[in-house]
């Protein structure tokens, strides 16, 4: 095997084990484990395993109906597509990363979860604080999350959340509809043309800061850090002045 292709490979996120047993596909189109086996030199049990973990990953798929199993790679292309969202969204961040920077006092806590449970169990936290301030596209998170909205503003209504909670949001026809809800439950909501296109979420409340991408690879990113919350409240409040109160 081309090693220069397997140390990309590695340099990707692959294991050694995992980069041999997709450039074999990439070789053979499609094969069996049998196949793959012969070009890798794995044993076939390992081979089973690492390609359950590649179909996880959405790196490779198993053939249907096939009598005996049969396996294909994602293209590289789609592999190159994630890697450049990745870098994309880290460049996105940096500066929030070079806020962080804290040459004394008390470090700030930082977490990061990439499955949907522990980016709404991060956004049930948000709503249990009495000041929340969300920048929010409500109509993307509705299809990763189908009517988490409308749950909310019924567990709002019942009392089980009560938030004085403040929402910018993009200018478009379901973010309007959303936030004329919203308003009904007696939260601020504002309209700004400026988000236009924006893929990314960031949400202030208490001494927390979430950074959620929807974009490529979803994932959520928290920061506690009373510092970094003091130095971002002016500049959210700054957004909110700009922005232009919905109507009921």
């Amino acid at each position: 095997m081309d090693e220069t292709l397997l140390k990309l490979l590695e340099e990707s996120n692959f294991t050694n084990k995992e980069a041999r047993v997709y450039l074999a596909l990439l070789e053979l189109s499609q094969g069996t484990v049998t196949k793959i086996a012969k070009i890798t030199e794995l044993k076939r049990p390992i081979i089973y395993v690492i390609l359950e973990g590649l179909i996880k990953r959405g790196y490779a798929s198993e053939l249907p109906n096939k009598k005996i199993n049969a396996y294909q790679p994602i293209s590289p292309e789609i592999i190159l597509k994630r890697l450049q969202g990745i870098v994309k969204n880290f460049s996105e961040m940096l500066p929030v990363f070079k806020t962080l920077h804290n040459k004394g006092g008390k470090k700030p806590k930082i977490t990061y979860y990439e499955t949907k449970e522990g980016i709404w169990n991060v956004y049930k936290e948000m709503t249990l604080s009495k000041n929340p301030f969300f920048i929010s596209n409500y109509h993307i998170i509705e299809k990763f999350f189908p009517n988490a909205v409308d749950t909310w503003i019924r567990e709002v209504k019942t009392g089980l959340y009560n938030p004085n909670g403040r929402h910018l949001m993009p200018e478009n026809a379901r973010n309007i509809e959303i936030g004329k809800k919203f308003i009904k439950i007696k939260q601020k909501v504002k309209i700004s043309k400026e988000l236009k296109g924006s893929n990314m979420d960031f949400t202030l409340w208490d001494n927390k800061l979430a950074i959620t991408s929807f974009e490529n690879q979803l994932f959520i990113v928290v920061i506690e850090s009373e510092e970094l919350i003091k130095s971002m409240r002016p500049i959210f409040n700054i957004a909110w002045k700009a922005g232009k109160y919905l109507k009921k």
